[in-house]
């Protein structure tokens, strides 16, 4: 019993600490800004894993389908992200080729399943659903609308999965969502924002945190050996950080007194209801292909709103940023093979639409409709398990028109692409 007890110890104490880890690195550049790296299988199944849910990962994709995980199962893992784009920005006629800075994201994933008796489980999950990272120069010609920007989260997602008979189980879980965002531009003291010219160049930077609850809910359907169906849905979450806006004026400038004084600010934002589904088929045992879709309804992120506490810090208190984003899908196929009982060989490809229109793209994220293709494998040693994937991720051109009160100049967005490396381990007690 004392031996039992030391292990099950020992094994919430390495969860706590992975969960902490990957609560350190969720940040990464994706299309809206919603991150699908929960997990290196999903990954290389190009994220048709809903269907499937057979690992703990599952916490993430359909957390109804734990139930067909007997006793206890952890794993954790780490996605390396490596985003580029190129963009050409125009004014008065020239143009001006740009690419962001070339940084490296780590967003982590943890998890731990257990089964408390016949019918019921609890699945706990650590990862990161939203994020993004853009970082130019501090004197691109764009700066006056952004020069960097990082929004990161991190959730925090216990559940209770219920095994209604063989055929059917049901899953209900509470999300906190950890929300962290540095948005930094230039403001022109001059108010002329002529790009070509930096004297008057103030810095800007708003740093906000907050937490969010959330809730989720699934259903797993096994209705032959064939096949299985997998649906999940997570909640939108009304997001409200606060945190701080200062400012740095350039060397010599005296600071005026109803101007660029830092100041208290909150920040409110919403991020999307989002619905999965997938379809697994075994035409043979060693042998499933998934389809999947993923529903996200961006338009309920249709603002970010700031509110500053003194109204000299910019010369008023409120700012609204309108985003009139779209509801867009995302389409998944993912293949895996059993060549010997231990290994398998994985495949997939995804469609990722954008949901900005043409008028609100913007340069905290200059993105488009994405493909991704990748590949993976996992083994399994008695009870140790590890599984590897490569991701390829590339985006369509896009050429955005000008908008002078926004500080939007007319830009082509070109070359973007991202690779993803991704390892995570497990371990069945």
């Amino acid at each position: 019993m004392r031996t039992r007890f030391t292990a099950c110890f020992n094994v919430l104490t390495l969860f706590i600490g992975l969960a902490v880890i990957a609560g350190f690195c969720g940040k990464a550049d994706a299309a809206g800004f919603a991150i699908y790296e929960w997990g290196a299988r999903g990954n290389a199944l190009g994220g048709a894993m809903v269907a499937k849910a057979n690992d703990p990962s599952a916490v993430a994709w359909n957390p109804a389908g734990i139930t067909q995980l007997k006793g206890t199962h952890i794993s954790a893992g780490v996605a390396m992200i490596s985003p580029m784009m190129d963009l050409s920005t125009t004014y008065n006629g020239v143009t001006t080729k740009n690419s962001g800075t070339k940084n490296v994201f780590f967003p982590a994933n943890a998890y731990i399943t257990h089964q408390i008796n016949d019918n019921v489980w609890l699945g706990v999950g650590a990862f990161t659903r939203y994020g993004l990272g853009t970082e130019f120069s501090e004197d691109w010609y764009g700066r006056y609308a952004s020069y960097k920007t990082s929004i990161e989260t991190y959730s925090f997602n216990p559940n209770l999965a219920y095994k209604f008979n063989d055929y059917i189980s049901f899953a209900a879980g509470i999300e906190l969502m950890k929300v962290r965002a540095d948005l930094r531009k230039k403001l022109d003291a001059s108010g002329q924002y002529i790009p070509t010219t930096y004297a008057a160049d103030v810095d800007q930077r708003i740093i906000v945190n907050g937490f969010t609850p959330g809730f989720n809910a699934a259903v797993h359907i096994t209705p032959s050996d064939e096949w299985a169906i997998g649906l999940s849905w997570r909640s939108k979450m009304n997001h409200r950080a606060s945190g701080s806006a200062s400012y740095r004026l350039p060397a010599g400038m005296p600071q005026p007194p109803k101007a660029f004084n830092d100041s208290d600010v909150s920040m409110d934002m919403t991020t999307p209801h989002m619905f999965l589904g997938g379809v697994e088929y075994k035409p043979l045992k060693n042998l499933s292909i998934e389809f999947d879709a993923v529903l996200s309804m961006w338009s309920d992120y249709d603002s970010i709103d700031y509110h500053f506490d003194k109204k000299t810090a910019i010369g008023r208190n409120d700012v609204s940023v309108t985003k009139k984003w779209n509801d867009v899908w995302k389409f998944e196929v993912g293949v895996e093979y059993l060549p010997i009982e231990d290994l398998a060989l994985r495949v997939g490809y995804f469609y990722d639409q954008s949901p900005i229109p043409d008028g609100y793209i913007d340069y905290m994220l200059p993105t488009s409709d994405r493909q991704n293709l990748s590949l993976g494998l996992g083994w399994k040693y008695k009870s140790f398990s590890v599984n590897a994937a490569y991701n390829y991720l590339w985006m369509k051109d896009r050429n955005v028109e000008a908008r002078p009160a926004d500080h939007i100049l007319k830009t082509e967005i070109t070359n973007s692409r991202t690779h993803i490396v991704s390892l995570d381990m497990g371990y069945d007690f």
